[in-house]
């Protein structure tokens, strides 16, 4: 015995498909379109041509809306539209506001990528040492427009023209990094090498203060320890004294391969009471600052000149210098070296102090630090000597002091910027020559150091 209820659903469904074929709403054009929209979208265009067929088939009104569990007046506004617009698809129309009062105009966004056109071609003239980024461009615009937008609207934009490329950042360990506070603070020295037309060479030695991103920059013929004391001398004498000096482990700066060796580089900083920081072995990340100033500088300086002899780098070099004091706003920075650096006392080297320095330098007391990653043995190493610390701390950095007076060396270790220092072994560390005190004129730096 068959159910009524049944048959009844069977034959309403079946006009549908009948009579939806028959209108021929589902062309293929129209099958393509709807395939853009999502699930739900389909499903009310669906039941919106189903109720129009239904209807132009002699379906009553009433039992349109019953079957579709719909109002009346929703079938016939379905209705009504499909008669006003035979061609219609039946989607949704748009939410979005046809008026938006805080979008950007598009002339801010014109001059913005005009802008950035102009400091890709590094036009005008005055720009040539100029980035490309938000930043340079929002300083830009504030001169020659008035009030500019904010850099997140400046990003926003780059970002929707598709003219930024985001890096991929993975996560890696903590590394402990002195704290730098003040100007002078902490100071970072590495060396960058290039070559003119005929084969010279040209080595730049970078000094970067850590706090202010000032730099100090002098070019020489080669990266021995002597050339690197004299651009430390200069350094001091142009920035002003350090409370740290930080260093790669460049064999100018570390002393070479030698056991127990200290090297000139050292005792001079030691000589005028300033603490030292070897950065760990083969990390250039880990001195971003002056790497970031050795990027800029191989691109917009360097990049961007053609010499043929080593005596015109630095007169080129020199006005590429007082841009970036005034002009660049450095990653993480507010201002520009001048404007953070006003204010502090810089303490200088007098060039008479400078002019007496001896040439074979002494090993003075003070304090050698170095950072390190633990190997998969538990073994680092300082000064070339192999320190052995622990498996547990496989793939940790630890901090190494060394008291060059009381011949100490001591390994720290903290897990985490909030985390307080744990010491972990105190050893003996022979030096090669006796240790004198720091020349009187100089103890003063020393004490403000510790």
């Amino acid at each position: 015995m068959h159910n009524p209820c049944i048959q009844d659903i069977v034959q309403f469904y079946g006009r549908c498909i009948q009579h939806i074929v028959h209108c021929g709403i589902l062309a293929s054009s129209r099958r393509w379109s709807m395939r853009r929209m999502t699930r739900a979208e389909r499903w009310d265009a669906h039941r919106r041509q189903t109720a129009v067929c239904l209807y132009r088939a002699g379906v009553r009104v009433t039992t349109i809306a019953q079957k579709l569990k719909q109002s009346i007046r929703w079938v016939y506004k379905w209705i009504q539209y499909h008669a006003r617009h035979p061609w219609t698809r039946f989607r949704s129309a748009s939410r979005a506001p046809h008026h938006q009062p805080t979008q950007t105009p598009e002339v801010v966004e014109g001059r913005i990528l005009r802008l950035r056109r102009q400091l890709v071609r590094h036009q005008p003239r005055s720009l040539r040492f100029a980035g490309i980024g938000a930043r340079t461009i929002q300083r830009e615009y504030r001169k020659r427009y008035g009030t500019a937008p904010s850099l997140s609207t400046i990003q926003r934009i780059l970002d929707h023209h598709h003219l930024v490329v985001h890096a991929h950042r993975s996560r890696a360990r903590y590394r402990p990094h002195p704290a730098a506070e003040a100007p002078n603070a902490v100071q970072a020295t590495d060396i960058i090498t290039r070559w003119i037309y005929g084969g010279s060479v040209v080595q730049t030695f970078n000094t970067v203060d850590i706090y202010s991103n000032d730099v100090c920059s002098t070019t020489h013929t080669d990266k021995s320890g002597a050339v690197a004391c004299q651009h430390l001398l200069q350094t001091w004498k142009t920035l002003g004294i350090p409370a740290l000096a930080q260093f790669d482990n460049e064999a100018a700066f570390s002393g070479g391969r030698y056991a127990h060796s200290i090297s000139h580089v050292v005792r001079l900083c030691l000589y005028f009471g300033i603490p030292v920081l070897f950065t760990p072995l083969g990390e250039a990340s880990y001195n971003w600052p002056v790497e970031i100033f050795n990027d800029l500088w191989a691109q917009r300086f360097w990049n961007r000149h053609q010499f043929s002899r080593r005596g015109d780098v630095p007169r080129a070099q020199q006005a590429f210098l007082n841009w970036y004091r005034t002009d660049y706003i450095a990653p993480r920075q507010s201002d520009t070296p001048a404007h953070l650096r006003q204010g502090y006392p810089t303490p200088r080297l007098p060039e008479r102090w400078a002019e007496q320095v001896p040439d074979r330098l002494p090993i003075c007391a003070g304090q050698i630090h170095a950072v390190r990653r633990i190997n998969e043995t538990g073994y680092t190493s300082f000064l070339t000597v192999p320190i052995r610390v622990g498996k547990r701390y496989a793939g940790r950095y630890v901090w190494l002091t060394l008291e060059t007076a009381e011949q100490c060396l001591t390994v720290w270790y903290q897990p985490r910027a909030d985390a307080e220092w744990r010491q972990l072994k105190e050893l003996t560390y022979l030096l090669k020559e006796s240790v004198l005190p720091v020349p009187k004129q100089f103890a003063r730096w020393s004490d403000r150091s510790e």
